[in-house]
């Protein structure tokens, strides 16, 4: 099923900030597998990397997009890295609230499914449960970070909406946009009965479609999408099977990881793909099914979880992964020194539902911070590196910022604002408008 797309005009962004460069991950669950990562090493990000320039889309979705590859030097100025440092002993302020989109009607809930902050910072991306995905865009008036006493944006209203034909599953963006380059501005998305779609973040076209076959030569909706190896390839997660594209060729896909061949300890649909931050090529997948397979030019070892993998993220430092699973509270710290090595578990994470509750790490790599069924936002203390045993894993801070379910959390990288999306299905009719909050918040945390 082809989508249908509604555009709004996305104007240029007027103030600068940089892209980032470290694509996010997924987490991950560990099984007792006699398989090592040896032939992984652990280096430096390489001065050059290949980057993405995108052309303006042509009349055809399949050839719209023609990549282009070019070298880019990688400043390592030291003035250009501003790490943002949130400070949760203060009560957040809300910045901004966008809930007018997000209304449910008699024919459905329209709740949000989880948000994420542009690699550059300037734009919000929230998929929901009405097939749209809307772009919201920072007010300008916060990016100098000196905020107004009087400031709150009630009417938050999105610069673009994009209409999915499905249920959407998985959307992620170009891990070098930046907005003062137009070309690449660009996110996936993949929903139900669909093939991915790549769209222009500026005014909503769709740039290009990628079409997955499976074994008899049908087209197959995604379940998980992620951009790898500095935006060159689009990885796609399937049930049994991992599906990858030349994300400069729209089409069909030019791999094909088939579990029953590859990862024989893995089976179920894959519910989130990472890439290693410091590793180029080293893939973390999870899925439904309670595993977690790490992936480099082949198979190299599986892990076991209690429940279904929803998230998977590295650490800055490549060595750890994080992982969390639905309808259960297992958050853990998977170390890939020893692979199938636990190095220790959060505790006090609510998340006994089907639904994906998100979490992230802060910018300065010291905290970790999740969302919740019960409307709070949990705050951990991340042990030192050297520290594999640490006996404090309780949340440092536990804040209440919503009376309904915060399924997404993402943090700026470099002002203290953390947006959060919210809502989730209500089965009990009596009590769900009062508890009910189907919304998009921005919040100032300093």
């Amino acid at each position: 099923m082809e989508c249908k797309e509604t555009t709004q005009l996305h104007s240029p962004k007027t103030t600068p900030s940089e892209a980032c460069l470290k694509p996010n991950s997924l987490e991950v669950t560990a099984n007792e597998i006699d398989l090592t990562l040896s032939h992984v090493t652990c280096d430096a990000l390489p001065e050059e990397i290949l980057n993405l320039a995108i052309t303006a889309p042509a009349s055809d979705n399949d050839t719209a997009i023609v990549a282009e590859s070019s070298n880019v030097v990688l400043e390592n100025d030291s003035s250009t890295d501003s790490t943002c440092v949130y400070n949760w002993s203060t009560v957040p302020r809300v910045l901004c609230v966008a809930t007018k989109e997000y209304q449910s009607t008699n024919l459905y809930e329209n709740f949000t499914k989880g948000c994420q902050w542009s690699p550059d910072g300037t734009c919000l991306l929230v998929p929901s449960e009405d097939f749209k995905i809307r772009v919201f865009e920072l007010p300008r008036e916060l990016y100098s970070g000196k905020i107004p006493s009087d400031f709150i944006e009630t009417n938050f209203t999105p610069a673009l909406t994009v209409k999915e034909g499905g249920l959407i599953y998985d959307t992620c963006w170009y891990p070098f946009m930046n907005s003062w380059k137009p070309e690449t501005c660009c996110f996936l998305s993949t929903s139900r009965e669909s093939p991915v779609h790549l769209w222009d973040a500026f005014t909503g076209e769709l740039r290009a479609t990628y079409r997955a076959y499976n074994q008899v030569d049908e087209v197959e909706a995604s379940i998980s999408v992620q951009f790898v190896e500095s935006g060159s390839e689009i990885w796609c997660g399937f049930k049994n099977a991992v599906r990858t594209f030349d994300t400069g060729r729209p089409g069909r896909q030019i791999r094909d990881i088939y579990f029953q061949q590859e990862f024989k300890n893995i089976t179920g649909l894959v519910s989130c793909i990472r890439e290693n931050p410091i590793m180029p090529g080293l893939i973390a997948f999870g899925s439904y099914s309670k595993c977690i397979g790490l992936y480099k030019d082949g198979p190299l070892c599986t892990f076991k979880t209690e429940s279904g993998v929803t998230q998977v993220e590295f650490s800055s430092c490549g060595m750890k992964l994080f992982s969390v699973v639905r309808k259960n509270s297992e958050f853990l710290c998977w170390d890939l020194r020893k692979p199938g090595v636990i190095l220790y578990s959060f505790k006090g994470r609510q998340s006994d539902t089907n639904q994906r509750i998100q979490f992230a790490i802060t910018p300065d790599n010291k905290q970790i911070v999740s969302g919740g069924v019960d409307g709070n936002i949990i705050v951990w203390e991340l042990p030192e590196i050297t520290n594999d045993n640490p006996d404090d894993l309780n949340p440092k801070y536990i804040v209440k910022l919503s009376k309904d379910c915060i399924n997404g959390i993402s943090l700026h990288k470099t002002l203290p604002i953390v947006a959060t999306s919210s809502g989730q299905r209500h089965c009990d009719i009596e009590n769900e408008a009062t508890c009910r909050d189907n919304s998009v918040k921005l919040w100032w945390v300093f």
